[in-house]
């Protein structure tokens, strides 16, 4: 087996108590990303507040808005942390499975479902151009494993 099917023998590798522990991660990423469609405590504004309070505690000075505009400080923050939950929801995804297809179909999967989720709760709106944002962090994710274990 070895050489001729690498995604067969990565799989095989893994422990089976590995695999669990990591869709036990994937799981519980799933649960964080709920919450945080799910809390008033994540929206825009309450965003923006944060912001503004880090802003003003830090004595910072800026000509950039905070909350108005495509690039005000609260777009910037929200994109950037789309990214970055997306990403490591793929990184999960793929150690779960060793395959770098399905942990960017489920975490395309789990960035439509939550823009879905999003709509049905007060004082949030669904954009298709989150789920744009999340596949972005996702593949600059896998990209990197895929670089990091084309090295190794």
């Amino acid at each position: 087996m070895v050489g001729r099917f690498p995604y067969i023998e990565r799989v095989w590798m893994m422990t089976k108590t590995n695999r669990m522990i990591w869709w036990g991660l994937v799981v519980a990423w799933c649960a964080l990303i709920y919450y945080f469609t799910e809390s008033p405590l994540f929206t825009g504004e309450q965003t923006a507040q944060w912001i503004r309070h880090w802003l003003d505690y830090f004595g910072i000075e800026t000509n950039r808005p905070v909350s108005d505009g495509v690039f005000s400080w609260n777009f910037i923050v929200r994109k950037c942390a789309h990214m970055t939950v997306f990403g490591t929801m793929a990184f999960l995804a793929w150690k779960a499975t060793a395959s770098y297809r399905f942990a960017w179909l489920f975490t395309l999967f789990c960035a439509m479902f939550d823009e879905w989720h999003q709509s049905l709760q007060p004082n949030r709106t669904a954009s298709f151009s989150d789920v744009i944002i999340d596949m972005i962090g996702a593949t600059i994710a896998l990209w990197i494993v895929w670089k990091a274990n084309k090295r190794a």
